[in-house]
């Protein structure tokens, strides 16, 4: 007996299976996710969002709610590094996450921990009707060629439901059953060591002594770790995170143990604290061989675990589910067909890929790197912003097989995310990439509406919503545009045209008008959505 029937079911409810959920609902999808843990995790964990990330949220119009609970201190972005807290400052350095994004982006890095981001995803993803069920556990599945059918179960009392849902992410962590019992296995650098944090309650203003700073990295013979308060100023809420051996984790320290970790990052052999919890993780390069198999999709740690250098993986995985959702969306809709999906494995795993890598030299840089892995350096830009996808979803121009472009230099080639554009709509400022977040989105010049008219055409025949816009300076322009740089940016003739997807990246261009646009669009249609 079937009790529940969902679309979609997410199984993991930290940061990438809400955001999943999240992403769904906006779609119109009401997803049923599962977690076996009571209430969302305490520790702050990824403690960032990168200006990517950020413009995904802003699209959804919760970018500032979320820059409303910023890491208390993250605005003074300074980084110390000491004996410990009351010992001797050894030096102060500008924090990681406060870089230039070289105009390519109208935002920046916000420094959230996961514990201020994930209510902020789980709210608004309720609010537009995703279920979201914590203390339930997966306790098996069974896919078919027309679904998924799983049990779950609550943990409180063990009380259990069948689920039938048509598709099912899995966002449930690096160690992810799921992976495991589908058969996939991983490659990848391995583990480079183990890292603990210790949440704890202390009054340290006395050692911070008026100091304004982020993180406080503390080197002595008793410790290795970071330190962060993670209340506001003058309240007693801190964590610790000190390093661990690779046959070490959390449950190998008492709190007594941890008490005096924390005393020795401090510098007081008798600082009173109170240890309130303790959790470790695994510092890897792991990827997975596939994403995809059948009915299931591997999303976040589950598909890739990275250092914590750079910011990465958290962010990596958020944008694992904003390029699956709107798929699966338009598949449960019956407006693509299914082979849209295999689109996610074939854009995401190639920048999973190059992802990892740049974490990885990141993390190595600080022993220092052979010439020919640091020839592999890539900015940081680069890196957030300069993804180049190549699936049946794009309509290509080139053989060229690079994954990556320099953002920097962005050629509006199709695959690419939408050049960074600022424009005004509606009589506010916005951006190309913020303004599509829903649906696809045609941009033409002022000379170019024979495309617009034939867009409209074609997506009322396909029961598909295309926003249509005329990008220019003057009075008829839907997006106002005075630096008259759209057709050069995107790399289009005076009576081009753009399709931009839901996700913010090029499906395909056409540098001029041709003889029938109607049939050049259904063309167009019909293979980025797999018809």
């Amino acid at each position: 007996m079937i009790d529940d029937e969902t679309p979609v079911l997410i199984v993991g409810g930290s940061m990438v299976g809400l955001a999943s959920a999240l992403f769904l609902s906006h779609h119109g999808v009401r997803p049923l996710l599962v977690e076996r843990h009571a209430q969302i995790s305490a520790h702050p964990r990824a403690q960032a969002a990168s200006p990517r990330t950020m413009e995904l949220l802003d699209g959804l119009g919760i970018g500032d709610a979320v820059r409303a609970v910023e890491t208390p201190h993250a605005q003074y972005g300074d980084v110390l590094q000491a004996e410990s807290l009351a010992g001797a400052e050894l030096n102060r350095f500008d924090g990681p996450f406060r870089h230039d994004t070289h105009g390519v982006s109208s935002t920046g890095w916000t420094l959230v921990g996961q514990d201020r981001l994930e209510p902020v995803l789980r709210r608004r993803a309720e609010e537009l009707g995703a279920d979201i069920r914590f203390g339930t556990e997966l306790l098996d599945y069974l896919q078919d060629g027309d679904g998924v059918t799983a049990r779950i179960r609550r943990t409180g009392d063990g009380a259990e439901r069948t689920v039938r849902a048509r598709y099912l992410i899995a966002a449930d962590g690096n160690r992810s059953a799921i992976r495991t019992g589908l058969g996939i296995g991983t490659h990848g650098r391995g583990t480079f060591g183990r890292q603990m944090i210790i949440l704890f309650r202390a009054d340290l203003e006395r050692y911070v002594d008026g100091r304004k700073f982020f993180l406080c990295f503390v080197s002595n013979p008793a410790v290795h770790g970071v330190l962060g308060q993670l209340g506001a100023s003058g309240t007693d809420r801190w964590c610790l995170a000190p390093s661990l051996r690779p046959d070490e984790t959390h449950t190998d320290y008492t709190p007594e143990r941890c008490l005096d970790l924390v005393r020795a990052a401090v510098g007081d052999p008798a600082l009173s604290a109170v240890i309130e919890d303790a959790s470790s993780w695994e510092i890897a390069a792991r990827m997975a061989d596939r994403f995809t198999a059948g009915r299931v999709f591997l999303a976040g740690d589950a598909a890739h675990v990275l250092p914590p250098t750079g910011g990465f993986g958290g962010n990596l995985g958020i944008q694992d589910a904003h390029n699956l959702a709107w798929k699966l969306a338009l598949v449960l809709r019956g407006t693509a067909g299914a082979g849209l999906l295999d689109s996610y494995e074939a854009e995401r795993l190639p920048v999973a890929e190059f992802t990892t890598e740049q974490g990885v030299i990141r993390y190595l840089q600080r022993s220092g790197l052979d010439p020919e892995t640091a020839a592999r350096h890539q900015p940081e830009a680069t890196v957030l912003f300069g993804h180049r996808y190549r699936s049946r979803a794009v309509a290509p121009e080139d053989d060229d097989p690079a994954t990556v472009e320099d953002p920097r230099q962005a050629s509006g080639r199709p695959g690419t995310r939408a050049t960074h554009l600022p424009v005004r709509h509606d009589g506010r400022d916005t951006t190309v990439v913020e303004l599509v977040n829903r649906d696809f989105a045609l941009l033409t010049t002022p000379d170019g509406r024979a495309w617009l008219d034939a867009g409209g055409e074609v997506c009322a025949r396909l029961g598909l919503p295309l926003d249509r816009h005329v990008v220019g300076a003057g009075p008829d322009a839907t997006l106002i545009e005075p630096s008259g740089t759209f057709a050069e940016r995107y790399g289009v003739g005076a009576r081009g045209a753009v399709l931009v997807r839901p996700d913010g990246f090029v499906a395909w261009r056409a540098p001029e008008l041709t003889g029938d646009p109607a049939a050049t669009l259904t063309a167009v249609f019909d293979r980025v959505l797999a018809r």
